[in-house]
């Protein structure tokens, strides 16, 4: 029976699972953690996604694992130097340096220096939002001005997948694919090119980006040195590979301009869908997508985290106060009751969810408002969270004003925990929302596989569903 290896390398954990070809179902699901800092040894990575290949191979009744999917976090910055030795950590999208006022943009930090720089016609075309610290194009601009040094090492840069993927095949070429270059900000996704207008206005030298090649198409097989490692087969075909959400995307369901929209409430949150053609829209992403299509996503920066810093704040303030709770995780479960007892609207109380701000704005904070004498109860504050992070990513979709769409699919730890937050989501969108339960990045990353390898398309995938709620 075939199978296809599906590996998705996040911040805090890098996760792999099979996937069986003959039934489309995802297999011998592992996960491995590591620190989530903004930059990371790449040691520590590639140890993650060993033991976790490991742990499959070890476990699964002898597979034939025909090729490797790889999703990856996005906007991270892998420098390497002309001997391919890799130079310091890998930095990730965390990493706020480009925020920073610094002399050498005259006061201003990286991000606005940058934007000053370039023509608002070509920045159309990047198909970001705006440029934002943690990007690899902001990354490196920034070392080119303050880290000379480092910059002039600097032979070729990649993203965490390509990092994973050539150390999978023990090298070969520097290439990375479309959802990928879109994370840089400094691709043309509108003409799926390097943007050279761009580059050029920046002074950066063209030569140290990677080659663009199509998220499903194979670039190596596995190296015996990996192979010695992981347990993998010398020689399994490795494909390219994509950036996580696009993936996370295919691996929902969420692949074709007929597909439903998709909400990811975790960390942060996402509103998420395909259109066919390219269009700019004001407070919202246009990103390469696979087979040609282009995505639209909103991205919040809070999402989940607000219901975690919520619950964090009161199991401060219950340590302050020398009382007891059992476990920090039960208080999600007081909150959700205590919040199913208060009307929506929450009796006029407002959350706006912006805790770490938005790309647009960083300096953005969260806050509370219409707040009177008889709602800011506990339950009104863990309801007014909530409602306020469906109705930040209800706002993107209303951003894209044409599109149509039937249901809701819906991912992440937020949906999947909380029929309260379910039923928010499905009454604010005046949509059916339809929940996923396992790792669609993971899953995506293996569809993309097995399409590149003429084994299955990603239409072909088992998409179901583990929660449904109705509007009403």
């Amino acid at each position: 029976m075939k199978y296809i290896l599906g590996i998705d390398l996040g911040t805090q954990s890098v996760k792999a699972g099979l996937l069986c070809v003959e039934t489309m179902r995802l297999e011998h699901l592992v996960s491995c953690g590591y620190p989530g800092a903004p930059l990371q040894e790449p040691e520590v990575l590639w140890r993650g996604t060993v033991d976790a290949i490991r742990q499959i191979t070890a476990s699964a009744p002898d597979p034939e694992i025909a090729g490797i999917g790889i999703s990856g976090q996005m906007h991270g910055t892998v420098l390497y130097d002309v001997q391919d030795n890799i130079i310091g950590p890998v930095i990730n999208w965390q990493d706020e340096r480009g925020n920073e006022a610094h002399d050498a943009f005259d006061g201003a930090s990286a991000v606005e220096y940058m934007n000053s720089l370039i023509d608002e016609e070509d920045a159309r075309e990047l198909g970001v939002d705006v440029l934002a610290s943690g990007f690899t194009g902001v990354t490196l601009f920034h070392i080119m001005k303050t880290d000379r040094e480092l910059f002039d090492r600097t032979a070729h840069v990649l993203l965490p997948t390509d990092f994973l993927r050539r150390r999978l095949t023990g090298g070969g070429d520097y290439v990375t694919d479309p959802t990928n270059a879109f994370s840089t900000g400094l691709f043309n996704t509108m003409r799926n090119r390097w943007s050279s207008e761009v580059i050029d206005a920046l002074g950066l030298p063209p030569a140290i980006l990677p080659k663009v090649v199509p998220t499903d198409e194979v670039t190596g097989g596995v190296h015996p040195g990996a192979a010695a490692a992981t347990g993998l087969a010398p020689g399994t075909p490795v494909i390219c590979g994509g950036g996580d959400n696009q993936m996370c995307m295919i691996g929902s369901g969420v692949f074709d301009t007929a597909s439903p929209i998709m909400l990811n409430i975790g960390t942060s949150g996402q509103f998420c869908a395909v259109t066919g053609s390219y269009k700019k829209i004001a407070g919202i992403d246009t990103r390469s997508f696979i087979n040609g299509l282009f995505a639209y996503v909103g991205a919040g920066l809070t999402g989940g985290m607000a219901y975690t810093w919520l619950r964090d704040s009161l199991l401060d303030d219950i340590r302050r106060l020398g009382l007891e709770l059992d476990g920090g995780n039960n208080l999600y479960a007081v909150l959700d009751t205590l919040a199913a007892g208060v009307d929506s609207g929450c009796d006029g109380l407002e959350f706006s969810p912006l805790l770490r701000g938005t790309r647009r704005n960083p300096s953005l904070r969260a806050s509370f408002s219409g707040i009177s004498l008889n709602n800011f109860s506990l339950g009104h504050r863990a309801r007014a969270v909530m409602e306020g992070v469906v109705t930040e990513l209800y706002g993107f979709y209303k951003l894209c004003g044409e599109l149509r769409t039937a249901s809701i699919t819906g991912a992440g730890n937020g949906l999947v925990e909380s029929c309260l937050w379910r039923s928010i989501t499905a009454r604010v969108f005046e949509l059916p929302l339809n929940v996923m339960d396992f790792e669609n990045a993971v899953y995506g990353a293996a569809l993309v596989a097995a399409q590149g390898l003429g084994l299955a398309g990603i239409e072909d995938g088992r998409f179901d569903f583990s929660f449904s709620c109705d509007p009403g």
